[in-house]
């Protein structure tokens, strides 16, 4: 019989996978990189975005494009914030505890990230 797989989002998924990079991450190395994800979700892809928008202006499609993407733009955001939550989370964690976390611990961790980061964004 296969294995059932749990559907949940992509951003989601990404917010798990980063509680999973980060806990097993020294701590400065945790900090780095929630520093360096919020830059590439908060600022990167939304200015990827706004770049492809612009280059498209000439045609017709670019009214569609513009407006489904540039409203898909607070979801970075809100990954970054997360991720972010997560990478400075562990960096204090792992400083002062020097066991890993374990599942439930890293389930709690991204499902706050999750709430709190929806709260600021």
């Amino acid at each position: 019989m296969g294995r059932r797989y749990k559907r949940r989002s992509h951003g989601s998924a990404i917010v798990n996978e980063s509680v999973y990079i980060a806990a097993k991450l020294p701590w400065w190395a945790a900090i780095c990189f929630g520093f360096i994800s919020f830059l590439v979700f908060y600022f990167g892809f939304p200015a990827f975005i706004d770049s492809k928008a612009s280059e498209m202006s000439d045609r017709d499609v670019s009214q569609a494009f513009e407006s489904i993407f540039m409203r898909r733009v607070h979801w970075f955001e809100w990954l970054g914030i997360a991720c972010s939550l997560i990478g400075v989370f562990f960096g204090f964690r792992n400083y002062l505890v020097l066991s890993y976390a374990g599942h439930e611990e890293r389930g709690l961790v991204a499902f706050l990230a999750k709430i709190i980061s929806r709260n600021i964004n």
